[in-house]
């Protein structure tokens, strides 16, 4: 005799396309779900015969109310920043974060993604890495997607070509003007940008708004103000040394991060030069902006909403057929490194 087979919410969840916490949802009436996302699992149920009991017996095996998260370099003020704020979230709604720091090794994202799926984590967070390349690597996609067709799968301030997965984002481009908003009602004129690498989309978000920025107010854009270099310490510090080679200089500079004004302030102090001969501006807001002298005016990306956010989504966010995206507004700290300009 053939035995008949036994279907989880899994399946359900594969089925209609819905993570199995929004099959859960539909069944317990414990959140809302979107009406048109209630039928399709709701015949889908009807068409397997489901009965909630067994359902829920799925349930009870599968729960591991643990979040995977994979960053790039955990010693980096930003990506600890997000996965602290993301960590407090998970605490208050019952769940574990499993961090996995890849160290900017793909073949330890591509490791970790096999690890967190074989844990049973109940959605994976990623960060860095190949997500914030500006060009896909199609195999790096392909293990991504492999992972969504079983677990649910974020993404934060990065994307992947044909990955249609959830994520949320800090508005970096706009996050920039901001900035630029704030030296030029000082008065400044004259703008250069330090840090970052080509080809990663934090950088080229950033200096698509500066050029941009610069375009709309009239502002010269200068290419040997405008210094690709990293996002170290040491970047920093061999962006403003070569800045300072030129006998024109910015009156405004603005930092990848604030890594990065960390070492061009520490080339200003090696060269004997006041670091308020400038305006110097970092981004990301970490904890490096408050101690450095003299405190650093930064863009903040909002961690707190970026955590709520990223939780929500993976949790307790109603879906639909379409993967959500949410863009979180960032907002200017204004300390001591920037002040009033009298040309």
């Amino acid at each position: 005799m053939v035995q008949k087979k036994t279907f989880t919410i899994y399946d359900i969840a594969a089925a209609t396309n819905v993570s199995p916490a929004t099959v859960s949802r539909v069944l317990n009436g414990n959140y809302p779900v979107s009406k048109k996302t209630k039928e399709k699992v709701l015949a889908k149920i009807q068409e397997y015969n489901f009965k909630p009991n067994s359902i829920a017996r799925s349930l009870s095996r599968k729960e591991t109310k643990m979040i995977g998260m994979i960053l790039p370099d955990i010693t980096n003020p930003f990506f600890s920043s997000v996965f602290i704020e993301i960590e407090k979230e998970a605490q208050k709604k019952g769940y574990t974060i499993f961090l996995c720091n890849s160290m900017n090794d793909p073949e330890m994202e591509s490791l970790y993604l096999k690890v967190l799926y074989e844990r049973q984590v109940e959605g994976i967070i990623m960060m860095g890495g190949r997500i914030n390349k500006t060009g896909t690597v199609r195999e790096e996609a392909e293990e991504v997607l492999e992972v969504m067709n079983k677990i649910p799968v974020l993404m934060i301030n990065g994307y992947m070509e044909g990955v249609d997965c959830y994520k949320v984002r800090s508005d970096e481009k706009k996050g920039l003007k901001i900035m630029l908003d704030h030296l030029a009602e000082l008065g400044h004129k004259n703008f250069g940008l330090l840090g970052g690498t080509q080809g990663i989309t934090a950088t080229d978000q950033k200096v698509q708004g500066f050029i941009q920025f610069l375009d709309e107010h009239g502002f010269h854009y200068n290419p040997d103000w405008h210094i690709y270099s990293g996002f170290s310490v040491e970047s920093g510090q061999e962006a403003m040394e070569k800045l300072l080679r030129n006998e024109d200089l910015p009156t405004a500079i603005i930092c990848i991060n604030d890594m990065v004004a960390s070492g061009a302030l520490k080339e200003c102090g090696l060269q004997a030069l006041d670091p308020h001969h400038f305006a110097l501006a970092g981004y990301d807001d970490t904890f490096v902006a408050s101690i450095l002298t003299p405190s650093l005016t930064s863009i903040n990306h909002n961690y707190k909403k970026m955590g709520q956010a990223a939780m929500d989504l993976l949790i307790e966010t109603v879906e639909d057929d379409e993967r959500t995206e949410i863009v979180i507004d960032p907002f200017l700290t204004i300390r001591n490194s920037t002040k009033l300009y009298i040309p």
